[in-house]
């Protein structure tokens, strides 16, 4: 059983690698934070409310980048919950309260400004450019060394933008890419990260029941030399609510535990959100099975 008592949280801002300005309890925040699979930048809102003139003004340097903890002090404490360049601060007068708002980023400034010159002779795998961009880009990387490779027979160059490196040699691979929390994140397409799978249960945390939902398709497959085309198969999947669970991110694998879904799950998509002195301080989880991929199926066939 898991305690989720006494919520808390940290937030940090500055410039990235120095010692940046620490915003914690009893100071009032809400944070909205949405994170996906796909390659585009999660995005993170946070509200701090009745700060001191001169943190206000710190929070308004630019070049700010920020690190959202959350979680509970019975427990893990607080976690990374959401990291990222600050895209826009903007503080207002509401009644008797002063808000600051932040919106961040994750992985903003790598995918925006990070260019790259590659050219590998013959034999090059996809995996040794892939290390090669992470490193220009100045991110960890989160991959496994077992994950499909690809190599390019006659070598590989590109020269451009770091993030369509990324994706040419992820796709040859077979694999994906996402930022979680600054960390470049590499799967199998539609795979799932090598991390224990968290166990979600009435007693530890799930709220109500879970809810079955159908993801339209969203089109057609990539067709291959000489194929016809193949049609995306419908999705199935679960939405689940749950109290705050920071340290589940997408394409880590969830264990649900309840009547109306047992087993393990990829995690699509997450939205969580809370406000310290009261409210939500919850997870909202969209889950695929496992053993039901979204593989193409082959339509027309001879």
């Amino acid at each position: 059983m898991m305690f989720l008592f006494d919520r808390t949280y940290r937030l940090v801002v500055g410039e990235a690698g120095k010692k940046g300005v620490e915003i914690a309890p009893p100071f009032h925040i809400e944070f909205s934070v949405e994170k996906t699979a796909k390659e585009d930048p999660n995005k993170c809102q946070v509200k701090i409310y009745n700060l001191k003139p001169d943190t206000r003004r710190a929070l308004e340097k630019p070049d700010a980048f920020a690190v959202l903890y959350a979680g509970y002090g019975e427990n893990a404490g607080a976690v990374v919950l959401a990291a990222g360049a600050v895209i826009e601060c903007i503080t207002a007068f509401d009644g008797q309260n002063v808000v600051t708002a932040l919106e961040l980023a994750d992985g903003w400034v790598e995918l925006r400004d990070c260019y790259v010159s590659l050219g590998y002779a013959a034999g090059a795998s996809a995996h040794a450019v892939i290390r090669d961009i992470a490193r220009q880009m100045g991110l960890v990387l989160e991959m496994a060394a077992d994950l499909p490779d690809h190599v390019w027979q006659h070598g590989f160059s590109h020269h451009g933008a770091a993030r369509i490196a990324l994706g040419k040699a992820t796709a040859a691979a077979g694999l994906a890419w996402s930022i979680q929390n600054q960390v470049l994140r590499v799967v199998k397409k539609h795979g799932t990260t090598p991390r224990r799978a968290v166990v979600l249960a009435a007693d530890s945390g799930l709220v109500g029941f879970p809810e079955r939902f159908a993801q339209a398709a969203t089109g057609k497959a990539a067709k291959g030399k000489g194929e016809k085309g193949a049609a995306e198969k419908k999705r199935y999947g679960w939405k689940v609510k749950s109290l705050l669970l920071p340290q589940v991110n997408p394409s880590d694998v969830l264990k649900l535990e309840s009547r109306q879904a047992n087993g393990f799950f990829r995690v699509e998509s997450v939205k969580h959100s809370g406000g310290f002195d009261g409210g939500d301080w919850v997870s909202e989880f969209e889950l695929f099975d496992l053993n039901e991929p979204p593989a193409a199926k082959q339509a027309n066939k001879k």
